[in-house]
């Protein structure tokens, strides 16, 4: 069944591409500009792409800073009692 799934995923995928390449070719504008085009929305796609790639990486080297001891609030460490701070190694 999860061959199947992949299956049609990658068939709409190539759809989408040869559709995409289809327009691109019968557009009533020139190569130049359809090329300019095609440049500036990739380079917008990019940098979307990279702005939220940015945002999760952020939010990883946080969590990854706490639970290694090394993030902003060293006060208390994971698994740390609530009232000391103290995890049950230290007590």
């Amino acid at each position: 069944m999860k061959n199947d799934s992949s299956k049609i995923l990658i068939a709409a995928a190539a759809g989408a591409a040869a559709g995409v390449i289809a327009g691109l070719l019968m557009a009533p504008g020139t190569g130049k500009d359809s090329r300019e085009g095609f440049m500036k929305m990739a380079s917008q796609v990019a940098d979307n792409f990279n702005g939220q790639v940015a945002t999760y990486m952020e939010k990883f080297s946080g969590l990854a800073s706490m639970l290694n001891g090394g993030g902003a609030d060293n006060s208390m460490s994971v698994g740390a009692d609530a009232n000391t701070g103290k995890t049950a190694d230290q007590a």
